[in-house]
């Protein structure tokens, strides 16, 4: 798609919507099935296959998105939020993401080692949907650590289950990504060029609000600590949240600008 890069052929339904990432070469419009078919009468057989370029491109993108992962900032950045919950969760334990632009990092730094490990929404994207799918996936799976992160946004929108997981015994954990504000929405409007707008906003304290239910709340203020707390509520039991303060200052220049300028690098 960029001068001398790959030449991309887009085969769909309808022709493809052209922005400043995608714009391909030649558009193939109709019924998929034939023209993949046609497609493939058109290829040359060859008794092997080189996958030397995919592995490239594997190891390029894994560099370029892992940047920052042991960064120790705090407000921590989400790439090292990631990093930390990989590392503390058990292989086989199963994360749940509620919806944001945190969830974006998850989806390209988060490695999963087993099926169904990573449950998210993403069709839809319905707001509020991380803590019920942690309970849920403790109900039906109690012998595995559990970890539902949240945005501060999403979490509101059903926090009130709270009281559920707390009576019904689970042992979870919570995770707040919080920054006071529509993150998801904040790094769209500033990728379109627009103002910040009605997007922040304040938020109860946390650590208290768990604590109003029976769970148990934590505030660290370290990258370190968090580390330490995440470790400590994953042995311990009960309903555990974390109100963990996140800088997504990076997001544009890393996943607006810096993908536009690196797209097809290869």
């Amino acid at each position: 798609m960029k001068d001398d890069g790959p030449k991309v052929i887009h085969v769909n339904f309808s022709p493809a919507q052209i922005d400043p990432v995608y714009f391909p070469q030649l558009d193939v419009v109709g019924d998929i099935a034939t023209s993949i078919h046609r497609l493939c009468e058109a290829l040359q057989p060859q008794d092997h296959w080189d996958f030397s370029y995919f592995y490239r491109v594997k190891e390029e993108v894994k560099t370029r998105l892992s940047k920052y992962s042991d960064d120790e900032r705090f407000p921590i950045l989400p790439q090292s939020a990631v990093h930390i919950i990989r590392e503390e969760l058990d292989e086989d334990g199963i994360l749940t993401l509620d919806n944001g632009v945190y969830k974006v990092w998850f989806a390209r730094n988060y490695p999963c080692y087993q099926n169904n490990s990573l449950l998210l929404d993403n069709a839809l994207a319905t707001m509020g949907a991380g803590l019920p799918s942690a309970m849920l996936a403790k109900l039906i799976n109690p012998d595995r650590k559990v970890i539902s992160v949240c945005g501060d946004g999403g979490f509101m929108m059903n926090s009130q289950e709270m009281e559920t997981a707390v009576r019904l015994g689970l042992d979870m954990v919570v995770i707040i990504l919080n920054d006071s504000a529509y993150g998801m929405i904040k790094w769209k409007q500033e990728g379109m060029g627009f103002n910040n707008f009605g997007l922040d906003y304040n938020n109860p304290d946390f650590v208290k609000y768990a604590e109003s239910y029976g769970a148990t709340g934590h505030r660290p203020t370290s990258h370190i600590e968090f580390r330490k707390v995440l470790a400590q509520a994953l042995e311990s039991k009960g309903v555990h949240l974390i109100d963990l303060a996140v800088d997504y200052s990076l997001n544009h220049s890393i996943l607006n600008e810096g993908l536009k300028e690196k797209i097809c690098i290869l």
